[in-house]
């Protein structure tokens, strides 16, 4: 077992399946996760939804357990258990007390290598993710956020897919083709073990071991970079505001201008201080909701905006919006406002890390990226490393014109059209 830095260790097993471990002696509890490095984007074509359809299923029993033993084995323990799918990677996580560990990790390991998979099970949660899915389409901040990604990466990529699929696609998956991507993604050198808190990672190993016992093939996903677009993206809803979603390409996960992409992101619109906030809610009352983020992937990421309003305030809102990105590229925030945007930065980091499940998540995003796991305190320098004259050089070179997509949902295609096409390139 390796040390890659003081108190945390890392061991490959002989399977392939990559394991991390962050001891916490001060608490009670463990958070055990496990991440499979595959997600929406490795859907096969047509067949969009398959890998969120397949971690809905894998709760629905094993071998060796019914989905009521599942629940009730944690439930026992006072823990909880559930799991999500990204773009890349789909991971499973429960929190128990420490003396739960044995079983919460047998629950998780059955479930990822002896899934039942039954056809009659599949019907069943066929209609809940269909309604998922409905849901989703009800919501017009998933349907902008879908509509970007779409634009930015280009519908025909898989970046470009909603994590969920269609409905028509989820309508006609297969036992089989769960089981094909199960097989084909579900290995242990597919994969990466994290568990935080109080335990010794020695004890980890040996579970382990019981359930991914060793293998000789298993490979990562073959990925095609995307080609990010720029242009405009909109659909119709009957709704009363409009929620556009204006995004721009930037560094994939792990480049080294990602700390001071984060504090460009945290000035323009993260938390209540910022910019944005500031401008288009407190001063003008244009909006309730307005809030800049990142998104990173292996070879791709990007900076959005997204905000809420009524459609005759919509021009109003994105000329605000483009005035305080142009500042933005033009002069460079003052020392007091870096120094906010950093320590709000640093202490949302730090106060995820005071439990186990927060450790857990940081550690399991990383290696499902393939990342270097960066120490704690130089996380803290490389972001009070970043100066004022930095981020006025990463807006210019990213927050360009030419290269923003933007994406509105509203109640009139037509009008929502003629408004978006004075703020983004249209070809």
């Amino acid at each position: 077992m390796k040390e890659l830095y003081p108190g945390l260790y890392a061991h490959r097993l002989p399977s392939g399946l990559y394991v991390l471990v962050e001891p916490m002696e001060r608490v009670r509890s463990v958070a055990v996760g496990v991440w499979v490095r595959a997600g929406s984007r490795d859907d096969p074509p047509g067949k969009g939804g398959l890998a969120h359809f397949l971690e809905h299923m894998v709760f629905k029993g094993t071998a060796r357990r019914s989905a009521l033993e599942i629940a009730q084995a944690i439930d026992s323990l006072g823990g909880n258990l559930n799991g999500a799918t990204g773009k890349e990677s789909t991971f499973y996580y429960t929190t128990v007390l420490t003396e739960g560990l044995d079983t919460a990790l047998g629950v998780l390991g059955e479930m990822l290598t002896e899934p039942k998979l039954s056809p009659e099970d599949l019907e069943r949660e066929r209609a809940v993710v269909l309604e998922e899915i409905r849901g989703a389409e009800d919501n017009p901040e998933d349907v902008v956020l879908r509509l970007l990604s779409q634009r930015l990466w280009g519908e025909g990529h898989p970046l470009g897919r909603p994590i969920l699929g269609t409905a028509e696609a989820v309508a006609s998956l297969k036992a089989e083709d769960l089981w094909e991507f199960f097989r084909c993604h579900y290995r242990p050198a597919c994969t990466v073990l994290v568990a935080s808190g109080r335990l010794r990672p020695e004890e980890l190993i040996t579970c382990a071991e019981r359930f991914w016992p060793a293998e000789v093939d298993g490979a990562l996903p073959e990925r095609s970079r995307p080609f990010p677009q720029a242009g405009l993206a909109l659909t119709e809803r009957e709704i009363q505001q409009v929620h556009l979603m204006l995004g721009f390409p930037t560094v994939q996960a792990g480049a080294p201008e990602r700390y001071g992409l984060e504090v460009l992101s945290t000035l323009l619109g993260g938390g209540v201080s910022s910019r944005l906030f500031q401008r288009v809610r407190e001063e003008r009352g244009l909006v309730y909701t307005v809030f800049a983020n990142t998104a990173y992937y292996t070879d791709a990421g990007a900076l959005m905006i997204y905000a809420a309003t009524e459609e005759k305030r919509l021009p109003e809102v994105l000329e605000i919006v483009w005035q305080e990105i142009k500042a933005m590229t033009q002069t460079p925030p003052s020392p007091e406002e870096l120094a906010r945007a950093v320590e709000r930065l640093r202490g949302g980091f730090l106060l995820g890390l005071e439990d186990p499940g927060g450790r857990m998540f940081r550690l399991g995003t990383n290696a499902a990226l393939g990342l270097e796991i960066v120490p704690i305190p130089e996380v803290e320098r490389r972001l009070m490393a970043v100066t004022p004259e930095e981020v006025r050089e990463l807006a210019a070179k990213f927050l360009r014109p030419e290269t923003a997509a933007l994406a509105l949902v509203g109640p009139s295609a037509a009008r929502l059209e003629r408004l978006g096409k004075a703020h983004v390139e249209v070809s």
